[in-house]
């Protein structure tokens, strides 16, 4: 009598290596978004994309490559997405129409990618600490940026050379970053409408105390 025999497990399509490595990526983000960051290791991407773990390990060392290349590709395309609603020429921008409308693109954007903001805005401590420190080095480049861009605006104002610029710029920053964890969670409570009103109520609140 013949014994049964396992079924043998499906192959993954072969992919040339730069779509693989896309596709295990797109895996390990729908990982975050489904069980959050800690859930992402090379078994678990292995997997949800139908490969083998040496698939996985043919393009990358471990779960932290996984995760900085990850939150490199997701920042660079997040940055694209905003791009087009800052002023080219901020020489002759409004300040508070420039925050609103970045804030209202940052809050559409969120909206428009949520798996990929909630991969960019989770909090730090949730990341492992070489992953942490990579992110940590990706965000004071945002805000150094932030602060260049709110130090043009409060130049020549008066009294405004006493502002602790970085200071002001990193909670300002805060304040979108936060808004957007708002929106990705209850979007229905918080919607981009309720939540860009309050932007422009804090940059005109800013701009008023500096005429």
């Amino acid at each position: 009598m013949a014994s049964p025999t396992t079924p043998k497990r499906p192959y993954a399509p072969r992919l040339p290596p730069a779509e693989r490595r896309e596709q295990l990526l797109d895996t390990a983000l729908e990982i975050i978004n489904t069980d959050g960051v800690a859930a992402v290791s090379v078994d678990a991407v292995a997997r949800l994309a139908g490969v083998t773990r040496p698939v996985v390990y043919g393009q990358f060392t471990d779960s932290d490559h996984i995760l900085r290349e990850l939150l490199d590709r997701e920042g660079r395309r997040a940055l694209a997405q905003l791009a087009a609603v800052i002023p080219a020429d901020l020489t002759t921008a409004d300040p508070v129409q420039t925050f609103t409308t970045v804030a209202r693109g940052f809050f559409d954007a969120v909206l428009a990618e949520p798996a990929r903001w909630r991969s960019i805005l989770l909090p730090v401590d949730a990341s492992p600490p070489p992953v942490r420190k990579h992110k940590e080095r990706s965000e004071a480049l945002v805000r150094a940026r932030f602060a260049d861009l709110t130090r043009h605006f409060l130049r020549g104002r008066p009294g405004a050379e006493d502002i602790d610029v970085d200071l002001l710029a990193h909670l300002l920053l805060n304040a979108l970053e936060e808004a957007g964890r708002l929106l990705l969670r209850a979007p229905g409570q918080y919607p981009p409408e309720r939540l860009t009103a309050m932007a422009r109520f804090l940059a005109e609140t800013l701009i008023h105390r500096y005429p």
